[in-house]
């Protein structure tokens, strides 16, 4: 394929990523990116910064690095809607110039990644964003040219830089395909190891910044414990009779829903708190493999289609692979599982790179019968992706509504500088336009993932903070109500700190509210 081809795909795909995100449209699925661009642009902490928490620091030095340039580009944003059309480019590449492949598994494969990148798109994010620039690396990595397989080496390195976890999941994913291809070509494998000692110094260069300032040191190790916490299913079963010692039920309670008081579950206390969680045993960790059921459709045509190239498949070798491959597959979910909630982003990462491999994997010899069989297959697995988008769009379309007509008019009330903090996870903002960082005249300071984030000083990291003048409480009207989540928060500061509180209404609307806690008169 020459090269003039190769832009042909790139400019076809910059124009079906700009049509998705105009017709979805382009929203992010979480508030995580939100905060993390207005970290990188300046708008959280007055100057750009490359403490990106979730996203390594040398990737947090070239964005940071063009904010300063200017802020009148959303470089965020941009840069990982650029690194989707260039990763999806060089998958497409590689299914067009594969050789022994009919037309029609190509269309067909290409339909489908299709379908999951507009299923990504409408969910912008920067965990499949790793995962999709790691899957185009790996792709490359397969190919015979030098030039492509280190082209695959940077790619690689930057969606690791990205989100290591979910680059290290799709490397898992791609890691029996290259060494069932590249065999015991031991020079094949050099550019490999030189890419896993670049991330490793990159991870290790990440943690030097880090551990250089005491103050994001300790951050970053209560905020890894703490995600650990809030994404597994097992800390959810402890009882009271379980917690440690000296740890309030409530409090921990509280930490689960997102507001933690780390006056009172510090360091030290997350962390019996995480090896406890660890200590659940298999039995209770194997019924969370219930939650596995939402997925049913995915797995089972995964599974179909494994069968079938078993069955049309004449090389021992690769049926054998195959075999190991399908265990693979469903130990790993499995695993994954076990203790931790599987997201939809993250069985995106696994699934892309799942694909890849089947198409790789296809038997030579074309069937009446397997034609049928991955065709229906396909059919069915591109229509309950297309249906999901459908039901993304409509929920997108309504939290987009939520966050510009109900919630945005409420800040509106609060004073110039001040600060605000959310009650669960009640503020849409991952409904702001990704184009244009909503430019906030506050700073959104959140007891969740940001809790002991240095960022947010002179503030505290304990609910004494909310007691503070210039702080603002955004929540959900029922979250107001005895035995709600904000109620137990002053229930907290009166049973920990001896100061009795009430809930002062600021403004509120039909489903949200901006209110302050007071200390009561």
């Amino acid at each position: 394929m020459g090269e003039g081809r190769k832009y042909i795909i790139m400019a076809c795909n910059i124009v079906f990523f700009t049509v998705m995100a105009l017709l979805l449209p382009l929203g992010f699925e979480e508030n995580d990116d939100v905060m993390m661009a207005m970290i990188a642009n300046g708008t959280y902490s007055g100057a750009p910064d490359f403490h990106l928490v979730y996203i390594n620091v040398l990737y947090g030095f070239v964005v940071a690095g063009l904010y300063s340039l200017t802020t009148a580009v959303e470089w965020y944003t941009v840069l990982f809607a650029a690194l989707h059309v260039l990763s999806m480019s060089v998958l497409v590449y590689c299914i067009l110039t594969m050789p022994n492949r009919a037309r029609w598994e190509r269309i067909l494969w290409l339909v489908v990644l299709y379908v999951l990148w507009a299923r990504i798109i409408i969910a912008f994010q920067f965990t499949t964003t790793a995962g999709l620039v790691c899957l185009a690396g790996c792709a490359l990595l397969l190919r015979e040219s030098s030039k492509s397989r280190w082209s695959g080496v940077a790619l690689v390195v930057i969606g690791a830089l990205i989100r290591f976890m979910a680059a290290g999941l799709v490397g898992l994913l791609m890691a029996p395909i290259i060494v069932y291809t590249y065999r015991l070509e031991w020079r094949r494998y050099i550019p490999i190891v030189v890419m896993l000692t670049v991330i490793v110094g990159c991870r290790g260069v990440n943690k030097m910044v880090y551990d250089h300032d005491s103050e994001w040191k300790y951050y970053r190790a209560y905020n890894q414990l703490r995600a650990q916490l809030n994404d597994n299913p097992n800390a959810y079963k402890l009882t009271v009779s379980q917690l440690p010692e000296g740890i309030d039920a409530m409090d921990y309670q509280l930490l689960l829903r997102f507001v933690p008081d780390a006056e009172q579950i510090d360091l030290p206390a997350i962390r019996q708190l995480s090896a406890t969680v660890g200590k659940v045993p298999y039995r209770q960790q194997m019924d969370n493999l219930h939650r596995l059921d939402k997925y049913a459709v995915e797995v089972a045509i995964l599974l179909a289609l494994l069968v079938l190239m078993m069955l049309t498949t004449g090389n021992r070798s690769k049926l054998i692979f195959l075999c190991l491959y399908t265990l693979f597959i469903m130990g790993l979910i499995v695993h994954v599982s076990l203790d931790g909630f599987l997201k939809n982003r993250v069985f995106l990462c696994m699934l892309m790179p799942m694909m890849v491999t089947d198409f790789m994997l296809l038997p030579n010899t074309t069937g009446l019968k397997r034609r049928w069989g991955i065709g229906i297959a396909f059919a069915v697995l591109s229509g309950w992706y297309v249906w999901q988008m459908y039901e993304e769009h409509t929920t997108a379309e309504y939290n987009r509504y939520t966050w510009t007509h109900l919630q945005q008019p409420l800040l509106e009330y609060m004073p110039h500088d001040a600060y605000v903090t959310t009650i669960g996870t009640s503020m849409m903002m991952e409904s702001t336009n990704p184009w244009h960082i909503w430019p906030y005249d506050f700073k959104k300071y959140t007891l969740g993932w940001l809790t002991w984030c240095p960022l947010n000083k002179p503030v505290g990291h304990s609910y004494r903070t909310l007691l503070r003048e210039d702080m603002y409480v955004f929540t959900d009207v029922n979250y107001v109500h005895p035995h709600t989540a904000l109620q137990r928060v002053c229930e907290q500061i009166g049973k920990h700190y001896g100061v009795p509180t009430e809930i002062k209404w600021i403004c509120r609307n039909g489903k949200y509210a901006l209110v302050k806690v007071k200390v009561s008169e």
